[in-house]
């Protein structure tokens, strides 16, 4: 199971509160102006270096679809009882066995208003680090660990952007992973919309700098949980690519890279049978 960042954050804003009433406690005893004057200096951050909190997973993939949802959303809003100042920094580490070189997200506080008496609404956004290492790391004992996958082509990069169809009362889908010969996609919902068959046509564009990338194919399989299951499990389907261009399997390589993306939030268009054919190139 996925290890979110938002508890973490409501961990230590509490564990921030807890300090700062004990701060507030020690110097409401200091009478005199310079022993004042001693407190705040004492207290006062002497650093602006970022909090760092640490989040292990089990293995690489479980690592990478983490960073990917978290960066790909663009962060996240949490209630808290302290009143934190923009520009706050945090620094999440991610590891997993077998990954020398944590990989970083750093998150910066970009508002933090008052919701109600001592209650606070924080905006943190996210961002990954400048510093690709760990993220390599990630990408390489991905890419050695399918030398043993005898199913798939090729190796899977967990990527969970969020997507729709370009019509009313669409479902909601997510593209989980991503490969260069295909895609896996969950769908938001009890069922599998009617469009979604195998055999049945499909188109993808996803949104990255430079503009759209047009990835064309069919449904291959189909997923859909029993109904004692429809709460722990979501319907699914894959998708095969048909025969891409040489400069859209370049663009895809940059994907699997994770280089190139656009600012969160990532987004998808998805199409199906007639609609697909018709936008294909």
């Amino acid at each position: 199971m996925a290890r979110n960042f938002a508890p973490l954050l409501t961990t230590l804003f509490h564990r921030i509160e807890k300090e700062t009433r004990v701060q507030q406690r020690v110097k409401s005893r200091c009478n005199r102006t310079i022993v004042r004057f001693v407190a705040d200096s004492i207290f006062r951050p002497l650093s602006t270096d970022p909090v760092r909190l640490r989040v292990s997973y089990k293995t690489p993939e479980s690592l990478l679809g983490e960073f990917t949802r978290s960066v790909g959303k663009g962060g996240v809003a949490i209630e808290s009882r302290k009143n934190l100042s923009v520009g706050t920094r945090f620094v999440f580490e991610l590891s997993a066995k077998g990954v020398k070189s944590p990989l970083e997200v750093v998150g910066v506080v970009t508002e933090c208003r008052a919701v109600s008496k001592g209650k606070f609404l924080v905006t943190i956004r996210y961002n990954p680090a400048t510093d690709r290492k760990g993220l390599d790391e990630v990408l390489q004992r991905i890419s050695e660990s399918h030398k043993y996958e005898k199913v798939r082509k090729f190796p899977r990069l967990p990527i969970n952007v969020p997507a729709t169809e370009e019509q009313p009362y669409s479902a909601a889908y997510v593209v989980r992973d991503i490969s260069l010969g295909g895609l896996g996609v969950e769908v938001a919902a009890e069922k599998l919309p009617l469009a979604v068959r195998v055999g049945e046509p499909f188109f993808c564009e996803i949104q990255l700098q430079g503009g759209a990338l047009a990835l064309h194919g069919e449904v291959v399989w189909t997923f859909s949980p029993p109904v004692e299951r429809a709460k722990l499990a979501s319907p699914c389907f894959g998708v095969k690519f048909g025969r891409l261009r040489a400069t859209t399997r370049d663009r895809l390589q940059r994907i699997l890279e994770l280089r190139g993306l656009p600012p969160p939030p990532w987004r998808a268009r998805l199409s199906f049978g007639l609609d697909a054919v018709s936008r294909m190139p």
